[in-house]
């Protein structure tokens, strides 16, 4: 079983950051409505600081702060709240040295939970053998130079 601790990204809180910051900059340089411009500006401010804090700076409630997973593929995830959840782990994830986009399948629930990972988050001999695990093991990933995924 390996677990990962996560702490807080700096790589992901700036893109975060930016990304928004961007999509304002452009919405305000588009010819839209004026009224449209205000009604969108405090929606990107509220995404952008709601993603920073779930996900770069790992303070929200359903901030995932902590990744099991079994010799089997099994995968448990613990939020900030301490609760560990049972997921199952999607052949959609992404997985690279220099970012893993983990999608999740969590029982009860509609959606998708995704955890992005990048290297200043982890423990960097954790996040090589989390890669390893998945790329090798649990055999989900596509390989690289082929385009077509591998499932079990």
């Amino acid at each position: 079983m390996l677990t990962l601790c996560f702490k807080s990204s700096k790589v992901l809180a700036a893109l975060l950051l930016f990304m928004h910051f961007l999509s304002l900059l452009l919405a305000w340089l588009m010819p839209l409505p004026f009224w449209f411009k205000l009604l969108i500006s405090p929606a990107l401010l509220a995404s952008g600081a709601f993603y920073v804090k779930r996900d770069a700076l790992l303070t929200a409630p359903d901030s995932t702060i902590a990744l099991q997973v079994h010799s089997d593929c099994q995968c448990e995830i613990q939020n900030r709240q301490g609760e560990w959840v049972d997921a199952e782990l999607l052949g959609t994830s992404f997985v690279a040295p220099y970012l893993t986009v983990l999608n999740f399948k969590i029982a009860g629930k509609r959606l998708a939970k995704h955890v992005v990972i990048f290297p200043d988050a982890v423990n960097s001999e954790h996040f090589r053998q989390l890669r390893v695990l998945l790329k090798w093991k649990c055999n989900r990933f596509p390989r690289e130079g082929n385009s077509h995924s591998i499932s079990n």
